[in-house]
């Protein structure tokens, strides 16, 4: 025992060294230069602020629905697919949290940035640990079971995972362990292992369980079918433990991974280009031997694939089968498809390869001598002719190449003179060269990905003199639910970065009833029409004040500005001017209505806005007001084109800023304040190029056609200062184009409904596990809430259970009397207690299956 224990501590001692000598390049690029160990893209937009946005919440225990995220919603179900359930993400969080608690920083972002490495390393470390005892188990002897390990954990997939996603290579830590646990159960008949190995892939990332089920399937299947001379079990045996421990590990793991699959069915992925080419293209970043992007595999690992007398090893066949199904898989993207859900292409199945050929360059140093020096030779000219190739055809020259020719001859040597020294000197080339491999794949692939602090902070990404904004304009807010516009950086989760209550959510899994809302319901012109995004209201002054957005933050040269608003504050950051507005006309954060409107009699964006202004609409009671249907004004305009011209269908514009000209009747911009545009306006060709649709003032963004991630098109309404002449301005270009309807508001609705409301005097209070709304003897009606309508959402006046509905589209509202004083409400995700009591039968039968074996 004390043997065994010496072996592990030793074995763990130097994991860590070797997993800190691995990061050292990148801890050096960080004191020295403030280069970052995250993506400049998705790293920056959405890791980051997402770990600062938990650790936050972490630190108040508060609970999971949050008017914070986004427009409101379950963070933890839909941070699932990034952080919220995943083992490691949590023990960086406690890695930030003690750092915290002794060093008393408030410095969130420096902390996070530099805990990137730190949880780096410690899962680095990890992944070594447990590849070494899953290679001990396919007969590779402890130097190269370590080497072996070394060549996975510190492989270039590795550190891009870790680079650009972070969460993304907790996964090379699941598939070895997984891996073992079968490996364990059918050659020793113990199950403990693979039943927490599905358990903690389960719960911490359902669209891993997706990559594990597709890779695990494959192995257990082959080893099925191939039995080994050890294994203890039978085909019907292996199949029957093998459904028990998935049932088990799916019991233990299971609240993760509901909560994930309720966050994916709940969201809205729609795709209009889902066009997959056969074939990859021939581009070196697909290169899996010489500077790919995706990975890079070991020579040796190629070389093993030619050489006849190691198939005769039981292990080394079943890594090679799967290593060439692997390669040809790799020509098409329909693989990479298939491992992303039937979805658009991505690249991230390569773990996998990393780990099998690995464990091929291990074997074949260990099994040389079963070669001759002849047919080892004849094996390594295709792939160094490959490498040589490739260095030519990309005109670069990486260092790790000088190592080839050195384990060339050494392994030579070890055929014809099996010296035992020799040994030593392999591991030792095999280190350095995955070391240099290492520092060439930073360099010359991932350096124009890598952001830097000084450029982050010059960029706005995170500033100090914004934080500082940001806090000034949150000490004047009269509650809780109260937001703050602030669009630039566009596609960055700024109010996770400053910690405010936004309009904006840049994340692949949230409400699709949001989406919903924007583009169907109200017709809202978002600033990027792309997946995994929606941001402001468009400056509409009924829905920001709506949905308490009391402030304003924009570029001083944007005069697209809400209407009703006045400028309170400007001020300069990183060369930039910036102007504050403030919302003259806000509505209280929850309110008391009586008037009720049925979707159905509501027509235009218009008359919603006022129906939700003057009561509620639902869709399921019958209406009890009508609203005034909302005047069209398009019908007295007079229409002119200008470098374009019109078919009726089709707008084809000639020049850059050419397209239509409206004019007015004289007296319309005196008799309103806003005009909204509604239009369709999309780009028939050219399809490669990004366009706008400007509306005076008004411009707004639209991805070209073939961007892989634009949303299906809808109609445009565009909000505008009124004005008695109307210039709608395109790219050059051929558009399907249809100028529907033109409405005038006054907003009279608004300053009704703001009177009517403030006079009720109705305080919310965030008190983190709950909310609470204190009613101040209001009439009876329907309180409205600003706040996402979610199942788990549960609400009790002074004490009593209510339920909570769903009005307006997405807000929540609950009936009160006028004797009420005080609304509590709580949330609880989705089959809690049911998830919580799988768990628990899952914990018991494994202890009892593990005492009955």
């Amino acid at each position: 025992m004390a043997k065994q224990f010496k072996h592990i501590f030793y074995l763990l001692l130097l994991s860590i060294i070797l997993s800190v000598l691995y990061y050292i390049p990148t801890i050096y690029r960080f004191i020295k230069f403030g280069d970052l160990y995250t993506s400049v893209g998705d790293g920056l937009k959405q890791m980051i602020p997402f770990q600062m946005y938990l650790i936050q919440h972490a630190k108040q225990f508060t609970m999971f629905y949050d008017i914070g995220f986004g427009l409101g919603g379950d963070y933890f179900s839909n941070l699932s697919y990034y952080y919220s359930t995943s083992p490691f993400a949590w023990i960086s969080i406690c890695f930030v949290l003690i750092y915290q608690f002794f060093a008393s920083s408030d410095q969130l972002f420096n902390i996070v940035v530099a805990n990137q490495i730190v949880i780096a390393i410690f899962k680095c470390a990890c992944i070594l640990v447990v590849t070494y005892f899953l290679f001990l188990k396919y007969n590779i002897n402890k130097s190269y079971a370590f080497i072996g390990s070394m060549l996975y954990a510190c492989s270039t997939v590795y550190y891009y995972f870790t680079f650009t996603w972070s969460f993304f290579s907790d996964v090379m830590f699941y598939l070895p362990l997984a891996l073992l646990g079968i490996e364990r159960l059918f050659t020793q008949k113990k199950i403990t292992v693979l039943i927490l190995a599905i358990a903690i892939t389960i719960t911490s990332n359902f669209y891993f369980t997706y990559y594990e089920f597709i890779i695990l399937a494959c192995y257990a299947i082959y080893r099925m079918i191939f039995k080994y001379k050890d294994d203890l079990l039978s085909i019907k045996q292996k199949f029957f433990y093998l459904i028990v421990c998935i049932f088990i590990g799916f019991l233990i793991g299971n609240f993760g991974f509901v909560q994930g699959v309720i966050s994916y069915i709940d969201n809205d992925r729609s795709l209009i280009n889902n066009h997959i080419d056969s074939v990859i293209p021939f581009k070196k970043q697909y290169n899996m031997l010489y500077g790919g992007f995706y990975i890079t595999i070991s020579f040796l690992s190629v070389v093993a694939l030619f050489l006849k007398p190691l198939y005769t090893k039981y292990y080394f066949k079943l890594f090679a089968t799967f290593t060439i199904l692997s390669l040809i898989g790799s020509l098409s993207p329909y693989m990479d498809s298939f491992f992303n859900g039937f979805s658009m292409p991505e690249r991230r199945w390569v773990y996998a390869l990393a780990l099998i050929t690995a464990g091929l360059t291990v074997m074949l140093i260990q099994h040389i001598h079963m070669v001759t020096v002849k047919q080892f030779i004849l094996a390594s000219i295709l792939p160094i002719l490959f490498i040589a190739i490739s260095a030519i055809w990309q005109q670069s020259f990486y260092s790790w190449v000088i190592f080839i020719p050195i384990l060339f001859i050494l392994l030579l040597f070890k055929i014809k003179y099996p010296i035992k020294h020799l040994n030593i000197a392999i591991c030792c080339v095999l280190i350095a060269y995955q070391f240099t491999l290492i520092q060439n794949y930073q360099d010359k692939v991932l350096k124009k990905y890598t952001p830097n602090i000084n450029t982050v902070k010059k960029s706005n990404i995170y500033s100090q003199k914004l934080a500082s904004e940001i806090e000034n304009l949150k000490e004047n807010q009269v509650d809780d639910l109260r937001r703050i516009d602030m669009l630039r950086p566009i596609s960055i989760n700024s109010p996770m970065y400053y910690h405010f209550n936004g309009t904006k959510l840049y994340s692949s899994i949230y409400s699709a009833e949001i989406l919903k809302f924007y583009e169907k319901d109200l017709l809202i012109s978002m600033p990027r029409n792309s997946n995994s995004y929606y941001a402001s209201l468009s400056e509409r002054a009924n829905l920001n004040s709506l949905f308490n957005v009391d402030y304003t933050i924009k570029s001083k040269d944007d005069l697209h500005y809400p209407a009703l608003s006045k400028r309170i504050d400007s001020f300069k950051d990183q060369g930039e001017y910036f102007h504050v507005y403030e919302n003259t006309e806000k509505l209280p954060s929850a309110r008391v209505v009586k008037n009720t409107y049925h979707n159905t009699q509501l027509n235009s964006p218009i008359e919603k806005e006022h129906a939700m202004l003057n009561g509620v609409i639902t869709n399921d009671q019958k209406s009890n007001q009508q609203v005034k249907p909302a005047k069209d004004i398009l019908k007295s305009a007079h229409i002119s084109y200008n470098d374009a011209s019109y078919n009726g269908k089709q707008l084809t514009v000639t020049k850059n800023g050419g397209g239509l000209t409206i004019d007015l009747p004289n007296n319309t911009a005196d008799k309103y304040q806003t005009l909204y545009l509604m239009m369709d306006a999309k780009i028939i060709k050219p399809k490669d190029v990004n366009y706008y649709i400007s509306t005076n003032e008004n411009k707004i963004f639209r991805y070209r056609l073939n961007y892989p991630y634009i949303r299906p098109h809808h109609t445009t309404t565009a909000n505008i200062k009124s004005a008695n002449t109307v210039h709608v301005k395109l790219k050059k270009g051929s558009y399907r184009f249809n100028l529907k309807h033109i409405y005038g508001e006054d907003y009279q609705p608004l300053k009704n409904a703001v009177k009517s409301a403030q006079s009720q005097n109705i305080k919310f209070h965030n008190k983190r596990t709950h909310y609470e709304i204190d009613l101040n003897k209001n009439p009876s009606g329907n309180l409205v809430l600003p706040i996402i309508y979610k199942k788990g959402l549960k609400a009790s006046i002074d004490g009593k259970e209510v339920d909570i509905n769903k009005v307006n589209y997405i807000m929540s509202s609950i009936k009160v009397d006028k004797h009420d004083k005080k609304v509590t409400i709580t949330y609880e995700s989705p089959f809690f207690k049911i998830s919580i009591l799988g768990m628990i039968i899952g914990l018991v039968l494994l202890i009892w299956l593990r005492k009955k074996l």
